[in-house]
């Protein structure tokens, strides 16, 4: 009897001390901690380089389209400033990819909405109805009683989007500089175009 009862305290086991279980549960809390705030961190890190993929794209769009066309360009309608002190955030010019009649692109900021808009215009006189044979240079000196009046053809259509500012400045080289911000990531975008027609 005596050796059944030794081999049965053999078999009782000792519990955790209450030290032991707050060791075991501060590292259990550091672990998750520590897990979670490196989950934490990536996804942010995530959406921050998501915000600037995404304002990236819309100012690479942006910059190469205007590029395209003002590199295009027969003339030059806005008076661009020789330095950036001066600069515009409207460009207006002669369309020079198709010349089968006489209209305008205008690209301009929208502060309102933060976007770049574009716009395809013609001038024509009032007295006449609007048509391609009758479109007029912007420069036309209009028959007396009438006005040099525009249509509108295209537009306005938004080509971009988050544009905090747009600055354009410099002839026969035009500087163009574009700033845009989402949330709270901001690029700062600037290109030089040369106009191959003026």
């Amino acid at each position: 009897m005596k050796k059944i009862f030794q081999n049965s305290a053999f078999r009782i086991q000792k519990g955790f001390t209450l030290t032991e279980m707050i060791v075991a549960i501060t590292i259990f809390v550091l672990i998750v901690v520590a897990v979670s705030s490196a989950h934490v961190l990536s996804h942010r890190a995530y959406r921050e380089g998501e915000r600037a993929a995404e304002i990236t794209q819309n100012g690479r769009v942006i910059l190469e389209r205007m590029t395209r066309e003002i590199r295009q360009a027969r003339e030059m309608v806005t008076e661009l400033s020789n330095d950036e002190t001066g600069a515009t955030s409207t460009i207006e010019f002669e369309d020079g990819h198709d010349t089968s009649y006489v209209h305008y692109i205008r690209y301009f900021g929208d502060e309102v909405d933060k976007t770049i808009k574009r716009e395809v215009i013609a001038y024509y006189f009032s007295g006449e109805f609007p048509s391609t044979s009758t479109y007029m240079t912007w420069d036309a000196t209009p028959p007396v009683g009438e006005t040099l009046a525009t249509a509108t053809l295209e537009g306005p259509d938004i080509i971009g989007e988050y544009v905090q500012d747009l600055k354009l400045w410099g002839s026969p080289l035009i500087n163009l500089s574009l700033i845009l911000k989402k949330d709270e990531k901001t690029i700062d975008l600037k290109t030089k175009i040369f106009s191959r027609n003026l």
